[in-house]
């Protein structure tokens, strides 16, 4: 089936889903790869890893702790490298900006605190 002519006919169809938006996707390059892999898949991982740590030191505050909030820490620059340097685009395939930094800092951040003081509450109730 052929595209309609719409140079000469205005009534023809046109494609609705294509916006002056469209454009191809930028490849990324090893180095975006790992770093979106660091703050998306590696940086959650080693949360969850500290927070069962946390959880096992019984209440006390320890180098898990420690770690903890660097990895936290790290995720957020990751991210802010990945929007900055590397053409970081959100989950659709926008290009991500520093709107979605921030939203994804202050989430982070949120959920992070709750954690902790989650196994922390663990740690001392059952450990």
């Amino acid at each position: 089936m052929t595209k309609p002519d719409t140079r000469n006919n205005p009534q023809a169809p046109t494609n609705s889903h294509a916006t002056h938006t469209d454009s191809p996707p930028t490849e990324v390059g090893p180095g975006g790869c790992l770093v979106r892999l660091g703050w998306m898949v590696w940086g959650n991982a080693a949360l969850f890893m500290a927070v069962v740590f946390i959880a096992k030191q019984a209440g006390a505050f320890s180098i898990a702790d420690a770690a903890f909030w660097s990895i936290v820490a790290v995720c957020i620059g990751l991210r802010y490298l990945d929007i900055r340097y590397l053409n970081g685009q959100t989950a659709s395939g926008e290009p991500a900006t520093f709107t979605h930094w921030w939203r994804y800092s202050l989430l982070l951040g949120t959920v992070a605190l709750a954690l902790w003081g989650v196994a922390h509450a663990i740690g001392y109730l059952f450990g």
